[in-house]
């Protein structure tokens, strides 16, 4: 009973705390900032076509589109569903009607993402968690703060500390384990050979080097930096060593309570997308901004704002 009595503390004090009502409206806000940014990153190929273009058939229809009968890609649809995202995304930020909005930027991203994946003849994942934290927001009160829902609604009673914080944790806890279990992963299907200085990450720094091709010395054409570090396995080793250590080690940051130490485990998650991207076009590039869920934004909210008015607020006049 005593044992029962101490998770059921230990639980509630993880998944209840922490976080206030204006944390999460913030959040909401902030989140949605980015993926303004992220979404033209993610579709900027499909953006590319002829919105007046012929229609095209899907040879391999991505699953979804096969269960619901899509079978065709009409150009001038898509550019249809990219406006109707990017506009919903500003409502969410705004937090007019926002649970509505959250829906239709789900349902925007589903469909733009299996035109670009049919395309690209891949399935990228790179929506993987930004989708997670939008159905998040979807069962949470983030609408009720920092919205226009709750101007027009006259909402005054506030989202209460467990309403804020439980969606907020279960965030942070869905991201810390979507790396951790990526190197589960990548050690039960490739074995411990991935992080071997001649293995899998040598394989994927040659293959992304060459694909380019080479000039008439021999030489890469693309990407030269990616095909020296793959002459160098000792330093590859290193590196799938400390890519093992920090995604093993990832789940830690949830309790990490000094901002500056999470910050700086952040920074070195950060640091790792950058040189993926840079070494082998991993286009986990903006994903980073989803790390925001890691802090409390109310202070940082609050310097931003402060800041602004020092700089954009009305300079006292010489007559005054």
């Amino acid at each position: 009973m005593a044992f029962c009595k101490s998770a059921s503390r230990v639980w509630n004090q993880f998944f209840f705390t922490g976080f206030s009502g204006e944390s999460l409206g913030l959040l909401r806000m902030y989140i949605g900032i980015g993926l303004l940014f992220f979404h033209p990153y993610q579709f900027a190929t499909v953006l590319t076509l002829n919105p007046i273009g012929a229609m095209y058939y899907f040879v391999e229809p991505i699953w979804y589109f096969k269960l619901l009968g899509i079978q065709y890609h009409i150009p001038a649809l898509s550019f249809v569903m990219y406006a109707i995202l990017m506009g919903a995304t500003v409502s969410m930020i705004a937090g007019k009607n926002t649970r509505t909005s959250i829906v239709v930027i789900i349902l925007c991203i589903f469909y733009l993402k299996g035109v670009r994946d049919r395309f690209s003849g891949d399935v990228h994942h790179r929506y993987i968690i930004p989708m997670q934290i939008l159905f998040l927001f979807l069962l949470s009160k983030c609408g009720e703060v920092h919205s226009r829902d709750a101007t027009q609604r006259h909402i005054h009673e506030g989202v209460q500390e467990w309403e804020a914080s439980w969606p907020i944790k279960m965030m942070q806890l869905y991201v810390a384990l979507f790396y951790f279990w990526s190197v589960i992963a990548k050690v039960r299907i490739s074995g411990w050979v991935w992080f071997a200085g001649e293995g899998r990450i040598q394989e994927v720094l040659i293959h992304r080097s060459v694909r380019g091709g080479f000039n008439e010395q021999g030489e890469v054409l693309t990407n030269g930096l990616s095909f020296e570090l793959a002459q160098q396995p000792e330093l590859i080793q290193l590196f799938g060593i400390l890519v093992l250590a920090f995604e093993l080690g990832f789940p830690l940051v949830l309790f990490i309570k000094s901002v500056k130490f999470r910050l700086a485990f952040i920074m070195g998650v950060t640091s790792f997308h950058i040189a993926t991207f840079v070494l082998m076009d991993v286009n986990f590039l903006l994903i980073p901004f989803a790390y925001l869920i890691f802090f409390d934004l109310v202070p940082i909210h609050a310097w931003l704002k402060a800041r602004g008015s020092q700089i954009f607020g009305r300079r006292p006049s010489i007559a005054s």
